[in-house]
């Protein structure tokens, strides 16, 4: 969850009015075993939270889901699926397709059809040319990252010193 924003649910947390506390047993509700000291560390960005704690944190507040999320002008299709609160693994099920597939389409490795667009609009309850161009925008950020040069891997010095016995520290 790379999108998410510790400051705003800070700021939705102190804008309801509740302590941390009351917002892990709030938020208790739709994701066991969520407690103050996990809420504290969201916030301050110790920690990250996953969907689905992300999800029970934005229904204990009473708010969307993107709310909590860093904003940004161009949204990818994995970003609309976060904001829509589902798994990867959830979508791809709900769109007939495997998720493994459904993968290389988030990441943008493979271009959806016209009328997988449309379904996958439907399900996230988004406007068709949003969905549409949140692919678009996918696939563009995708070639552009194949078309950069990988940088390669530097050694250490160690490594420089004794090629070939990496492992040599560990042997007992």
């Amino acid at each position: 969850m790379t999108d998410f924003a510790p400051a705003a649910l800070l700021s939705e947390r102190t804008g309801v009015e509740l302590s941390r506390e009351e917002l892990a047993r709030s938020a208790s509700r739709y994701e066991p075993c969520l407690s103050a000291a996990h809420v504290s560390l969201y916030e301050v960005g110790a920690r990250v939270p996953q969907l689905s704690t992300l999800v029970a944190l934005a229904r204990a507040l009473g708010v969307e889901v993107r709310s909590l999320l860093i904003p940004v002008e161009t949204e990818d299709l994995a970003r609309l699926r976060v904001e829509a609160g589902i798994r990867q693994r959830d979508l791809a099920r709900s769109l007939g397709v495997p998720q493994a597939r459904w993968s290389r389409i988030e990441r943008g490795l493979l271009t959806p059809e016209p009328a997988l667009l449309r379904e996958l609009a439907e399900i996230l309850g988004r406007p068709f040319d949003v969905v549409a161009r949140s692919a678009l925008h996918t696939r563009r950020r995708a070639v552009a990252a194949s078309a950069r040069p990988k940088r390669r891997r530097t050694r250490t010095r160690r490594e420089t010193a004794m090629p070939g016995r990496r492992l040599a520290a560990y042997a007992p």
